[in-house]
């Protein structure tokens, strides 16, 4: 009897072959189930980040070009876009510089803006500049990577993200709901990529007619 006790004393308990077998196996299948549900959810939430941002940006831009419309309704010239008061511009912003602000008036003549209006750097920027004032609507405009497109006073479109180099962007009024701007005919790896074009193309998709109803435009996606 008291060996009987010794044995069971030093008797090594565990799992068996099956027993291991069978937790590897539903490991497995866990794994198999909540790694796309978490990557799908992970992507989700940054893109509607990216979509929020792009949103603050259009309607801040808007503000600003706004107030310019305002402004030189009784000028000859617009500091903008010239004596022409009308045209096209493509804004690119990286961590609160503007490191593109191209114009063609309507005549599709390249005009020249004065660093004083634009406010490329926030360093240097004045208090009136574009950029300055971006900044003191936009709380995170010096960590933001984004584009816009202006016509005529009016804002045509913005794409937006954390950074130039993710694919996680954002946009408004079409709100991308997958990586790369699979939307509006755009797949872009990264917001570098933008070019004058893409967002063109972009803001057409956004105002396009709507089908047999002449000039009116569609109603933008939103998420």
């Amino acid at each position: 009897m008291k060996m009987l006790n010794e044995d069971r004393k030093h008797r090594v308990s565990g799992f068996t072959l099956i027993e291991m077998v069978v937790v590897v196996a539903i490991i497995s299948i866990l794994t198999a189930v909540l790694v796309p549900t978490t990557r799908a959810y992970l992507t989700r939430s940054r893109l509607h980040t990216a979509n929020s941002q792009a949103k603050v940006l259009f309607n801040s831009m808007q503000t600003i070009m706004q107030e310019y419309e305002f402004r030189e309704r009784g000028m000859k010239e617009s500091v903008l876009y010239g004596a022409e008061k009308g045209g096209e511009i493509m804004i690119y912003v990286s961590n609160g510089r503007i490191t593109d602000f191209s114009v063609t008036d309507s005549l599709g003549i390249p005009q020249t803006v004065s660093d004083d209006v634009i406010g490329a750097d926030p360093d240097t920027a004045s208090a009136s500049s574009i950029g300055t004032r971006i900044g003191r609507i936009y709380t995170d405009y010096l960590t933001t990577a984004w584009c816009a497109l202006i016509k005529d006073y009016s804002v045509q479109g913005v794409l937006a993200a954390d950074s130039e180099k993710t694919a996680y962007i954002g946009g408004y009024p079409i709100q991308p709901t997958a990586k790369g701007t699979q939307c509006a005919g755009l797949a872009l790896e990264s917001l570098s990529d933008v070019t004058l074009a893409d967002m063109q193309t972009y803001c057409t998709a956004v105002w396009k007619p709507a089908e047999g109803e002449g000039e009116t435009v569609e109603t933008p996606e939103e998420t």
